[in-house]
């Protein structure tokens, strides 16, 4: 007879008790380059998370003080007193507003609590239920750790996901945010000591990588001199680090590019196709399909948003 032993269950690992209570719902999100703005004293219904690519400001997050700088994420939990000042010139900070549970019957709303509103009280039956899991929990207000600059390209790829609006647009946007909220958690645990090491060059040689995208003649070893690297060394650190070759990387930073300037602007596909860093329409399309199954026209004009998303400019198609 075959006994079950609970204690030796396959696929038991830490943080699998989670798979309970994610259900992830994006209510609203946004990826455009603020002006000097502001945000006074308010609470929110959901969690909001927002990650800083460019720029500076000042955050507030139930009482403690923080400098935002880039490359910083912040975690903002429903029912937590916040405020949020972005400086002058301007800022480039991607952000969601979303449910780790989905609730069918209360996670359907869709309004912007305004700035300076902490009474919630009429509100109260829409406020998204406290976690069993305390690793959400304990997250603190402003997150700084190596898994940072991959959170906020999952956000971006949320953003993307909801201008473009496809058919089951929700559904893949709750598979991103589950892998966003995998990346919170794997940085708090840290890295080895070899890997941590050279994670500094890495981030310099991946910032490198973006700042060269709309150069065709990007070459890797640059990037691995950044990094005091042999050529073979940087790439092997590289896709431990970020998941894929440099290049693949480069080629991924090209075509989001590319899918911002298609969905954030009127610029025609040869304009779009010279600061992605392709030599010609010709090659951009071709790298454009092969990369997202379909052409750059039937991207750009396709879809009804489903959700509130703040950075589209071109029309939808009917």
């Amino acid at each position: 007879m075959i006994e079950f032993d609970r204690n030796n269950i396959p696929g038991i690992a830490p943080g699998i008790e989670l798979l309970a209570e994610l259900h992830p719902y994006v209510r609203q999100c946004g990826n455009r380059r603020r002006p000097a703005w502001q945000f006074e004293s308010r609470r929110l219904l959901d969690y909001l998370l927002v990650y800083i690519a460019d720029g500076r400001g000042r955050f507030i997050i139930d009482g403690t003080d923080y400098d935002a700088e880039p490359g910083d994420l912040f975690w903002i939990p429903p029912n937590t007193v916040h405020t949020m000042e972005g400086y002058p010139p301007s800022m480039l900070c991607p952000f969601i507003h979303f449910d780790i549970q989905y609730r069918p019957q209360f996670s359907h709303w869709e309004f912007s609590i305004p700035s300076g509103m902490t009474d919630l009280t009429g509100l109260l039956p829409l406020m998204h239920p406290p976690l069993h899991s305390q690793l959400f929990n304990q997250l603190p207000g402003r997150i700084r750790s190596y898994t940072n600059q991959r959170v906020g390209g999952k956000i971006q790829e949320v953003c993307e996901e909801a201008v473009r609006a496809q058919p089951f647009a929700q559904l893949h946007m709750s598979g991103l945010v589950t892998e966003i909220l995998a990346e919170i958690l794997r940085g708090q645990t840290g890295l080895g000591e070899q890997h941590d090491q050279h994670l500094p060059a890495l981030e310099q040689a991946a910032d490198y990588i973006r700042e060269k995208l709309s150069h065709p003649d990007f070459r890797v070893e640059k990037a691995a001199d950044l990094c005091r690297l042999s050529v073979s060394h940087f790439r092997k650190l590289f896709a431990l680090h970020y998941g894929c070759p440099p290049r693949a990387y480069l080629r991924t930073a090209r075509i989001r590019s590319a899918k911002e300037l298609m969905l954030t602007s009127t610029m025609n596909f040869s304009e779009i196709a010279r600061r992605a860093g392709y030599s010609t329409v010709h090659n951009f399309s071709r790298a454009f399909r092969e990369e997202e199954g379909i052409s750059p026209t039937k991207y750009r004009t396709s879809g009804i948003a489903p959700i509130k998303v703040d950075s589209r400019r071109v029309s939808y198609s009917r």
